[in-house]
């Protein structure tokens, strides 16, 4: 497959989520495996091999201690091309030479770790969680947003499960409701709080738009997090786009960004929260570093 033919199997996966909500919520399944991907190479994944946990060109597999099985047929993403214009380059100062800008994509071609063999990863794996292990998650969580969070009854937000306040800067999540729940709604409000952080930014946005953005990607965090999403109801796009390709475009780009932001929150977190580290199928702050211990020792 060239990049011609990737961008049109793209574009025709951009048309199937407009027509089956069952595309949208494989779509964002799928990025919750690859969060670090454009949102057209998450599609082009999700065509090749949905089931898909995680991939890297040849090199980089042999780089790891494994090597691609004989007869696998890789799966092709659309890499960037970086290049120095020439008039830019032209211009520069010497001492300051221009940055490369973008000039276009090629097709490269990666692996899943299915289709490698050699030495055994570790890779994160979020254990399902329930019970008591929600309630650490809700305490944890609500560390980590970067907002305050409040607890209150539901009948004090109208009936609702919570509520993200940009003119407070608060986020608010019914006491009353279950801990998955809770969990759920704290990481929806969260989206809110990272795509309209200001009572400009939530006039600008579209109400339709910004609730399908921040429902798919509390989807996509709860799964990362080792929730059980098989009950998520996620809004479907189809109806909010009205058959526009680029609404459901803009969409992907707005959730994979916050899904992002968010990630990398989470993960940062997870070097000194325990709970968070469990949640995502990390090593557990002590139990990484004494792993790094052990490195340092042997390499000595």
């Amino acid at each position: 497959m060239n990049a011609t033919e990737a961008q049109a199997v793209v574009q025709s996966g951009i048309q199937q989520m407009l027509e089956d909500p069952d595309q949208w919520r494989q779509w964002a399944t799928t990025l919750s495996r690859f969060h670090h991907y454009s949102p057209g190479n998450v599609l082009l994944i999700m065509s090749q091999m949905p089931d898909a946990t995680r991939v890297a060109g040849y090199h980089a597999w042999q780089d790891l201690g494994r090597h691609v099985q004989r007869g696998e047929h890789g799966i092709t993403i659309l890499a960037p091309v970086m290049r120095r214009r020439e008039e830019e380059a032209a211009t520069a100062e010497p001492a300051k030479p221009a940055p490369p800008a973008l000039v276009g994509f090629r097709a490269a071609t990666v692996f899943d770790v299915s289709q490698t063999q050699g030495r055994d990863l570790a890779i994160p794996q979020p254990k399902l969680l329930d019970g008591a292990a929600l309630v650490e998650l809700i305490g944890s969580l609500s560390a980590t947003v970067g907002v305050p969070v409040l607890m209150a009854e539901s009948n004090t937000m109208g009936g609702a499960n919570g509520v993200w306040r940009p003119s407070e800067g608060t986020i608010t999540v019914a006491r009353d409701r279950s801990p998955d729940q809770q969990v759920k709604t704290l990481l929806h409000e969260w989206a809110h709080a990272v795509g309209v952080p200001d009572v400009a930014a939530a006039m600008d946005r579209h109400r339709g738009a910004e609730e399908i953005t921040a429902e798919t990607t509390a989807y996509v965090l709860a799964q990362r997090l080792g929730m059980d999403t098989r009950q998520y109801s996620i809004p479907y796009v189809g109806h909010w786009a009205a058959g526009d390709p680029a609404k459901v475009l803009a969409l992907t780009q707005a959730v994979s960004q916050r899904v992002q932001t968010m990630s990398t929150t989470l993960e940062q977190a997870a070097q000194r929260d325990p709970v968070i580290a469990r949640a995502l199928g990390m090593p557990e702050p002590q139990q990484a570093e004494q792993e790094q211990e052990d490195d340092l020792e042997l390499e000595a």
